[in-house]
């Protein structure tokens, strides 16, 4: 079986796409309660596959793991020494929301298909907090020049890893996190789940960065790494995340720069400028939202994992950004528009997204799906595909603590019509 109440993150891997899902809020048919699950297509027009299925049960006998929580390829050129490998070796990992509190890192081995885990930590849940590994970033240290990776965890902090083809994940990782969250303190957050967060990695100008809760910081590199912090959101409005997708681009000053979405009530994308910090509005998501749907956004999801670079058919690189969008419930546009009901708010049932182009305009796009509400794009990734150089893949639904069931979607598109800037 193949379901889920949400498509949670896509990966490229050995020439294939691999795609996470997850069970959060199923309401589950005939089949009963199912774990998160991996999934795999392995040819353009091909049919999907399970790859891994996270079967696990606790003593309840619910299944352990509900959702995938990151799934990323890191590429390593050393080992954990620093010794340089013949060949650059891939490596695809994950991790999921185990509800027994322990964070595992998963690494799959291409030769037999399985994949093995790395326990990193252990955190008792408590209500409306289940610890959780939600990102990886991969960077070679400028000074020790060995190759890592780095793993984003909600409550530790950030773990690094050394490539080690002895170990059965074929990563070691460290035992205590680099940045360690009790030292950093949560500011700007709100709501239920006002945990710190490591949303994202980014490099640029040959520094790595994270974003963490609504702070940028930046690692130190060296022997003995240290992570300071470059920029605090100074208008964070009510936001359970704060700063989602950090990305590198060009940046006007020269050199390049960050850019961040900033989740919730003042949703906005922002320009950072690493060298002092200093922010340039470049979007104002609520603002743009409300005009083009008509009515008041209340509260904005941006860039879920990442944003997506594409080329433009002018030679230029845009990124595609997916979103989520909380609208004013009392709205008669809302009613026409048949906004999804969560409870506790309506989002606009269509699939948006945002085109930043080249030259730095952005465009809002849609995806419409008759018969589905698409919700919110989470994941979107450009084909791995050689015989589909020109398809771009969207992912996504958002179950928003309301019950749901097998809302999971991922749909393709050619990148002329995805980059086209025309509202549908």
């Amino acid at each position: 079986m193949m379901g889920g109440t949400e498509m949670r993150v896509l990966a490229r891997h050995g020439g294939k796409l691999f795609a996470g899902n997850g069970y959060w809020k199923d309401r589950p048919g005939g089949e009963g309660a199912h774990g998160a699950q991996i999934l795999v297509l392995d040819r353009a027009g091909g049919r999907w596959q399970v790859d891994q299925d996270f079967a696990e049960r606790m003593g309840s006998g619910f299944p352990r793991d509900l959702a995938i929580s990151a799934l990323r390829e890191v590429r390593f050129t050393t080992d954990w020494r620093g010794e340089r490998l013949a060949a650059p070796v891939d490596v695809l990992l994950t991790a999921s929301w185990d509800l027994i509190g322990t964070t595992r890192a998963f690494a799959r081995d291409d030769a037999t298909g399985q994949w093995s885990a790395a326990t990193l930590a252990h955190d008792a849940p408590r209500p409306n907090f289940l610890p959780q590994l939600r990102s990886f970033g991969e960077h070679v240290d400028q000074a020790t020049g060995i190759s890592l990776v780095f793993a984003g965890q909600e409550p530790r902090g950030i773990f690094s890893g050394g490539y080690d083809p002895s170990l059965p994940g074929r990563v070691r990782w460290s035992g205590a996190p680099e940045l360690n969250l009790a030292d950093v303190k949560a500011e700007g957050l709100s709501g239920t789940n006002a945990g710190l967060r490591v949303t994202s990695f980014a490099e640029c100008n040959g520094h790595l960065y994270a974003a963490v809760g609504q702070a940028i910081y930046e690692r130190s590199d060296g022997a003995t790494p240290h992570w300071r912090p470059i920029y605090s959101n100074p208008a964070p409005g009510h936001s359970e995340t704060g700063l989602r997708g950090l990305t590198a681009i060009p940046n006007p000053a020269g050199g390049e720069a960050l850019l961040a979405a900033v989740e919730g009530s003042a949703a906005r994308i922002i320009r950072i400028d690493p060298r002092d910090g200093s922010a340039t509005t470049e979007l104002d998501l609520n603002d743009d939202l409300r005009r083009a749907f008509g009515l008041r956004v209340d509260y904005v999801i941006a860039a879920y994992n990442d944003m997506t670079r594409v080329r433009e058919a002018n030679g230029g690189e845009a990124l595609l950004i997916g979103l989520e969008a909380f609208v004013a419930p009392k709205s008669p546009v809302a009613a026409t528009r048949k906004a999804v009901d969560v409870g506790y708010g309506k989002l606009e049932r269509g699939g948006w997204y945002l085109v930043r182009h080249g030259d730095g305009h952005y465009d809002l796009r849609q995806i419409e799906a008759q018969d589905q509400a698409l919700v919110a794009v989470r994941s979107i990734l450009v084909s791995p595909f050689s015989e589909e150089p020109d398809a771009i893949y969207f992912a996504g639904y958002d179950a928003n603590k309301a019950p749901a069931h097998d809302t999971a979607w991922v749909i393709r598109a050619t990148a002329a019509t995805a980059l086209r800037a025309v509202l549908r």
